[in-house]
């Protein structure tokens, strides 16, 4: 699937900002690329909080009843970065024994995915394998299955309101107009109700 790029002036970073539709589109990719290769599973781990939306066409896809999540966090702070990964919602269930898919909307470094894949094998799953709607190419970890490559910053349909906030004080801070940056955000395909509620 080709996701249009968007870059603006002053702003050195490439954007793609794929809708529901785009990313309904990529998991059933991703569910197409496990069901051909052969693999089942006993259970979806899926990484809260990203992996949580995609995770239910998951679900739908590949059939698979059983479902988890687990929460990791590496920041405490702003640029405050912990000197260990920390689990703040650990599995509500044993998968001693299972083999598991474990999901995340995006594989960015890869830290997320890896430090679980590792715990689980710890705590006794058979096996792991891995899959993200998409997969960045600088990560340490290449997901096993993945959606789509992409290098842009991503924005995810589910997260405009977070995105509106960090992009609206960036942009702010390169000298962008609030109209400007009203603009980019239309051109990014926010919808313009969310736009005027939220970017202040």
């Amino acid at each position: 699937m080709d996701t249009q790029t968007h870059t603006f002036p002053n702003d050195p970073v490439t954007y793609i900002s794929p809708s529901w539709k785009d990313m309904e589109q990529l998991a059933f990719a991703v569910s197409q690329k496990i069901l051909q290769d052969g693999k089942t599973f006993d259970r979806i781990v899926t990484l809260a909080k990203g992996g949580w939306p995609m995770t239910r066409s998951l679900v739908d896809f590949l059939s698979i009843s059983e479902v988890a999540s687990i929460g990791v966090k590496f920041y405490k702070g702003i640029n405050e970065r912990l000197n260990m990964p920390e689990i703040y919602q650990d599995l509500p269930v044993s998968v001693t024994g299972e083999r598991v898919l474990l999901f995340d909307d995006v594989a960015d470094t890869g830290e997320s995915l890896e430090f679980t894949q590792n715990y689980l094998l710890e705590h006794g799953v058979a096996e792991v394998t891995t899959a993200t709607v998409y997969y960045k190419p600088h990560s340490r970890l290449k997901p096993d299955f993945y959606g789509a490559e992409t290098s842009a910053w991503i924005i995810f349909p589910y997260d405009a309101v977070e995105m509106i906030g960090v992009l609206g004080k960036k942009w702010q801070e390169q000298g962008c107009e609030k109209s400007e940056s009203q603009h980019r955000f239309e051109q990014l395909g926010f919808d313009p109700k969310v736009i005027e509620t939220y970017f202040s």
